[in-house]
């Protein structure tokens, strides 16, 4: 077992050294302790990489995922945010973004039949003639960048050795349903993670979201105030004509 007195960083050394065992119900026992522990695996990246490897490969946990956080940024656009303030944001993610639209042929379909969108994809490129860093502060007054940067520029943690004890603690979490739920609880509610886990596995995400018609709509709404994204949607019509 592990003393309240060890702190989540500690007890994921001391289970990586091989002192002891995961033990999920010590941790569902100690609420804060849990937290602390998903807080320091997220900031983990190869303990991350291996999580979203687990979510792609089983196919019913991804669908269950991607229902729950839907549902959750119907509710609040600061979830939808958090999903979509990296991905159009980041020219790397931006780029993924539009081909993974262009391949979902009822997004498209909505995208065509939206005014505003057709009517912006034709306007004239804002901020002409801009160097590959230029225009960086163009979205810095969007509701949910100043949080991106926040997160992203935020340090990562050292890693572990990544021993099997690691990987096993992990599979021990991720068959328990409460302690997986607060893990993707944590996940939406992090712009910084949702970077990492876009650039992973960007198509399961936003396939599941487009699939969805009132979050599509938002989504749209949503990348029709990014002026950068809306930049790189006129440059990628301008290159097709």
């Amino acid at each position: 077992g592990a003393p309240s007195c060890v702190s989540s960083s500690a007890y994921l050394k001391l289970v990586d050294r091989g002192y002891g065992m995961f033990d999920s119900e010590i941790m569902m026992k100690r609420p804060m302790m849990m937290n602390n522990l998903i807080e320091r695996m997220t900031s983990d990246q190869m303990i991350m990489n291996h999580w979203h490897e687990m979510m792609i490969n089983d196919k019913t946990m991804m669908q269950k995922t991607m229902q729950d956080w839907i549902s959750q940024m119907k509710d609040n656009p600061k979830f939808l945010a958090n999903m979509m303030g990296p991905m159009t944001s980041d020219a790397n993610l931006r780029e993924q973004m539009i081909e993974t639209m262009k391949q979902h042929g009822v997004m498209m379909s909505s995208l065509q039949g939206h005014p505003r969108w057709m009517d912006s994809v034709h306007d004239e490129m804002m901020g002409s003639g801009m160097g590959q860093n230029q225009g960086h502060g163009m979205h810095m007054n969007c509701s949910w960048c100043p949080e991106y940067e926040e997160h992203y520029t935020h340090e990562h943690s050292r890693s572990f050795s990544h021993s099997d004890r690691i990987m096993d603690m992990m599979h021990h979490m991720w068959i328990n349903n409460e302690m997986t739920t607060d893990m993707h609880d944590y996940m939406i509610e992090n712009p910084s993670h949702m970077a990492q886990m876009s650039g992973q596995m960007m198509g399961p995400m936003l396939g599941h979201m487009m699939d969805d018609p009132e979050l599509r709509q938002q989504m749209i709404e949503m990348m029709l105030e990014h002026p950068e994204f809306m930049n790189s949607i006129r440059h990628e019509n301008r290159l097709s004509n």
